[in-house]
């Protein structure tokens, strides 16, 4: 595990609780360093231990210190120049979604060795939509929840409310469906736009995405 999601939880901790709190945490859990290089690889078993220990001292549950600790996430990359990478991923709160994996792909550069999750959205509404979310890891669904309701927030100015449906293992990879409920509308103005495109091409797209699924087409 990289160090950026270890010293995420540090400063949390710090800018929350107070540097004695932290470092009370960090010594109770059996952890050396007092910080973290965010580009260094650590074990991965640490932060699992940091955050039972942090909640056990801070009397939090697992998903309330998790979910805070993601809600921090999204303003503390932005030292680093994350927050430029994620506010141009996309015009509406539907694309930046869609365009988790091609985040994730990119974030790969800095990070090779990361261990990714994947996200696919489906059930697409004015109102929201369904979200899959998979990973390798374990007791970080409350971590991403935090995550997106805050990039929801702070880059598109949205309320969002997020509802657990179905957590389930699937061999060695952690299988979640999230229902988002959040203001929409720009899933109808794409679904026109499609509409009125389609319109201009002689069969509809849907079939050269079929027979192309890697192709781009110009109306």
């Amino acid at each position: 595990m990289y160090g950026l999601l270890l010293e995420n939880m540090a400063e949390y901790i710090r800018q929350t609780y107070g540097e004695e709190r932290w470092e009370d945490i960090r010594r109770q859990a059996g952890v050396e360093q007092p910080s973290f290089s965010v580009h260094q690889v650590y074990p991965e078993n640490m932060i699992t231990r940091l955050a039972k220990k942090a909640q056990e001292m801070l009397g939090m549950s697992e998903r309330e210190f998790m979910d805070q600790m993601g809600v921090y996430f999204v303003g503390f990359v932005s030292q680093y120049g994350y927050d430029r990478v994620l506010s141009v991923l996309g015009r509406h709160m539907r694309d930046f979604l869609n365009g988790l994996d091609n985040l994730h792909e990119y974030l790969k550069f800095s990070y090779p060795r990361m261990r990714a999750p994947s996200f696919i959205c489906e059930n697409e509404t004015r109102q929201g939509l369904t979200l899959h979310y998979r990973s390798k890891r374990r007791g970080f669904v409350y971590y991403a929840m935090g995550q997106i309701r805050e990039v929801a927030r702070h880059f598109y100015h949205k309320e969002m409310r997020i509802e657990l449906v179905r957590e389930e293992l699937l061999f060695d990879t952690v299988h979640v469906t999230f229902q988002l409920t959040f203001d929409n509308r720009a899933f109808t103005l794409a679904s026109l736009a499609m509409t009125r495109e389609e319109k201009h091409l002689p069969i509809s797209a849907s079939v050269l995405f079929e027979i192309f699924p890697f192709c781009i087409v110009f109306g």
